[in-house]
């Protein structure tokens, strides 16, 4: 049986081929490209994100070093990645219950999703990514934040928060070409809103 870690591995990396594949469309779209990139690596990629995750749990300590950002701007997001690693948790458990190779296919993987058994979270789960694009995309549009994230890069490495800096950075970078983020974000969540009510047969 593989351990917890290689089936999070894999989890998350079929997770996030899954989301190329359904939102295709938009990614090829140039005004999409890059912001479909970072939702599909940086959001739900298959890396190893603990150094993120524990430092954006301290974002409190670095905003005030940066003029122009605050908590607030990031809360959504913070709360989507809490969220989104534990709803892989436990998939993965649901998995490893149910004998699964590393290999496993679609039909498996949407078995132990639902069985899983936490549509309500799952629901949550979209609109907290709803409202993150959105937060995102009111950042980057603000004046002068861009300045504020480049200038605070080294700052960001000596304190330790390298990691969720470069997040916010590639979040900020994404979003620059983006003229319609109304249709980018609702097509995203309701695509993902019919899946998992076929998932739950809803």
């Amino acid at each position: 049986m593989a351990t917890p870690q290689e089936m999070k591995a894999v989890l998350q990396s079929f997770q996030s081929q899954r989301l190329r594949r359904d939102h295709a469309d938009l990614a090829a779209e140039p005004q999409y490209h890059e912001i479909a990139e970072f939702f599909f690596d940086e959001m739900y990629g298959p890396r190893d994100f603990k150094a993120r995750d524990e430092q954006a749990h301290r974002l409190h300590q670095f905003v005030h070093l940066a003029p122009g950002l605050n908590i607030g701007d990031v809360q959504n997001v913070l709360e989507l990645l809490d969220l989104t690693n534990m709803l892989d948790d436990l998939v993965v458990q649901r998995l490893n219950q149910l004998g699964a190779p590393l290999d496993f296919d679609e039909p498996l993987y949407e078995r132990a999703y639902r069985e899983a058994d936490n549509y309500s979270d799952r629901v949550h789960q979209i609109e907290l990514a709803r409202h993150a694009l959105y937060n995102v995309y009111r950042m980057a549009k603000r004046p002068l934040i861009g300045a504020v994230l480049n200038r605070t890069h080294g700052l960001a490495q000596t304190v330790g928060m390298a990691d969720i800096h470069r997040f916010l950075r590639l979040g900020f970078n994404s979003i620059q070409s983006v003229r319609d983020i109304h249709r980018f974000v609702e097509t995203v969540c309701v695509r993902e809103q019919d899946r998992l009510d076929r998932i739950y047969d809803v």
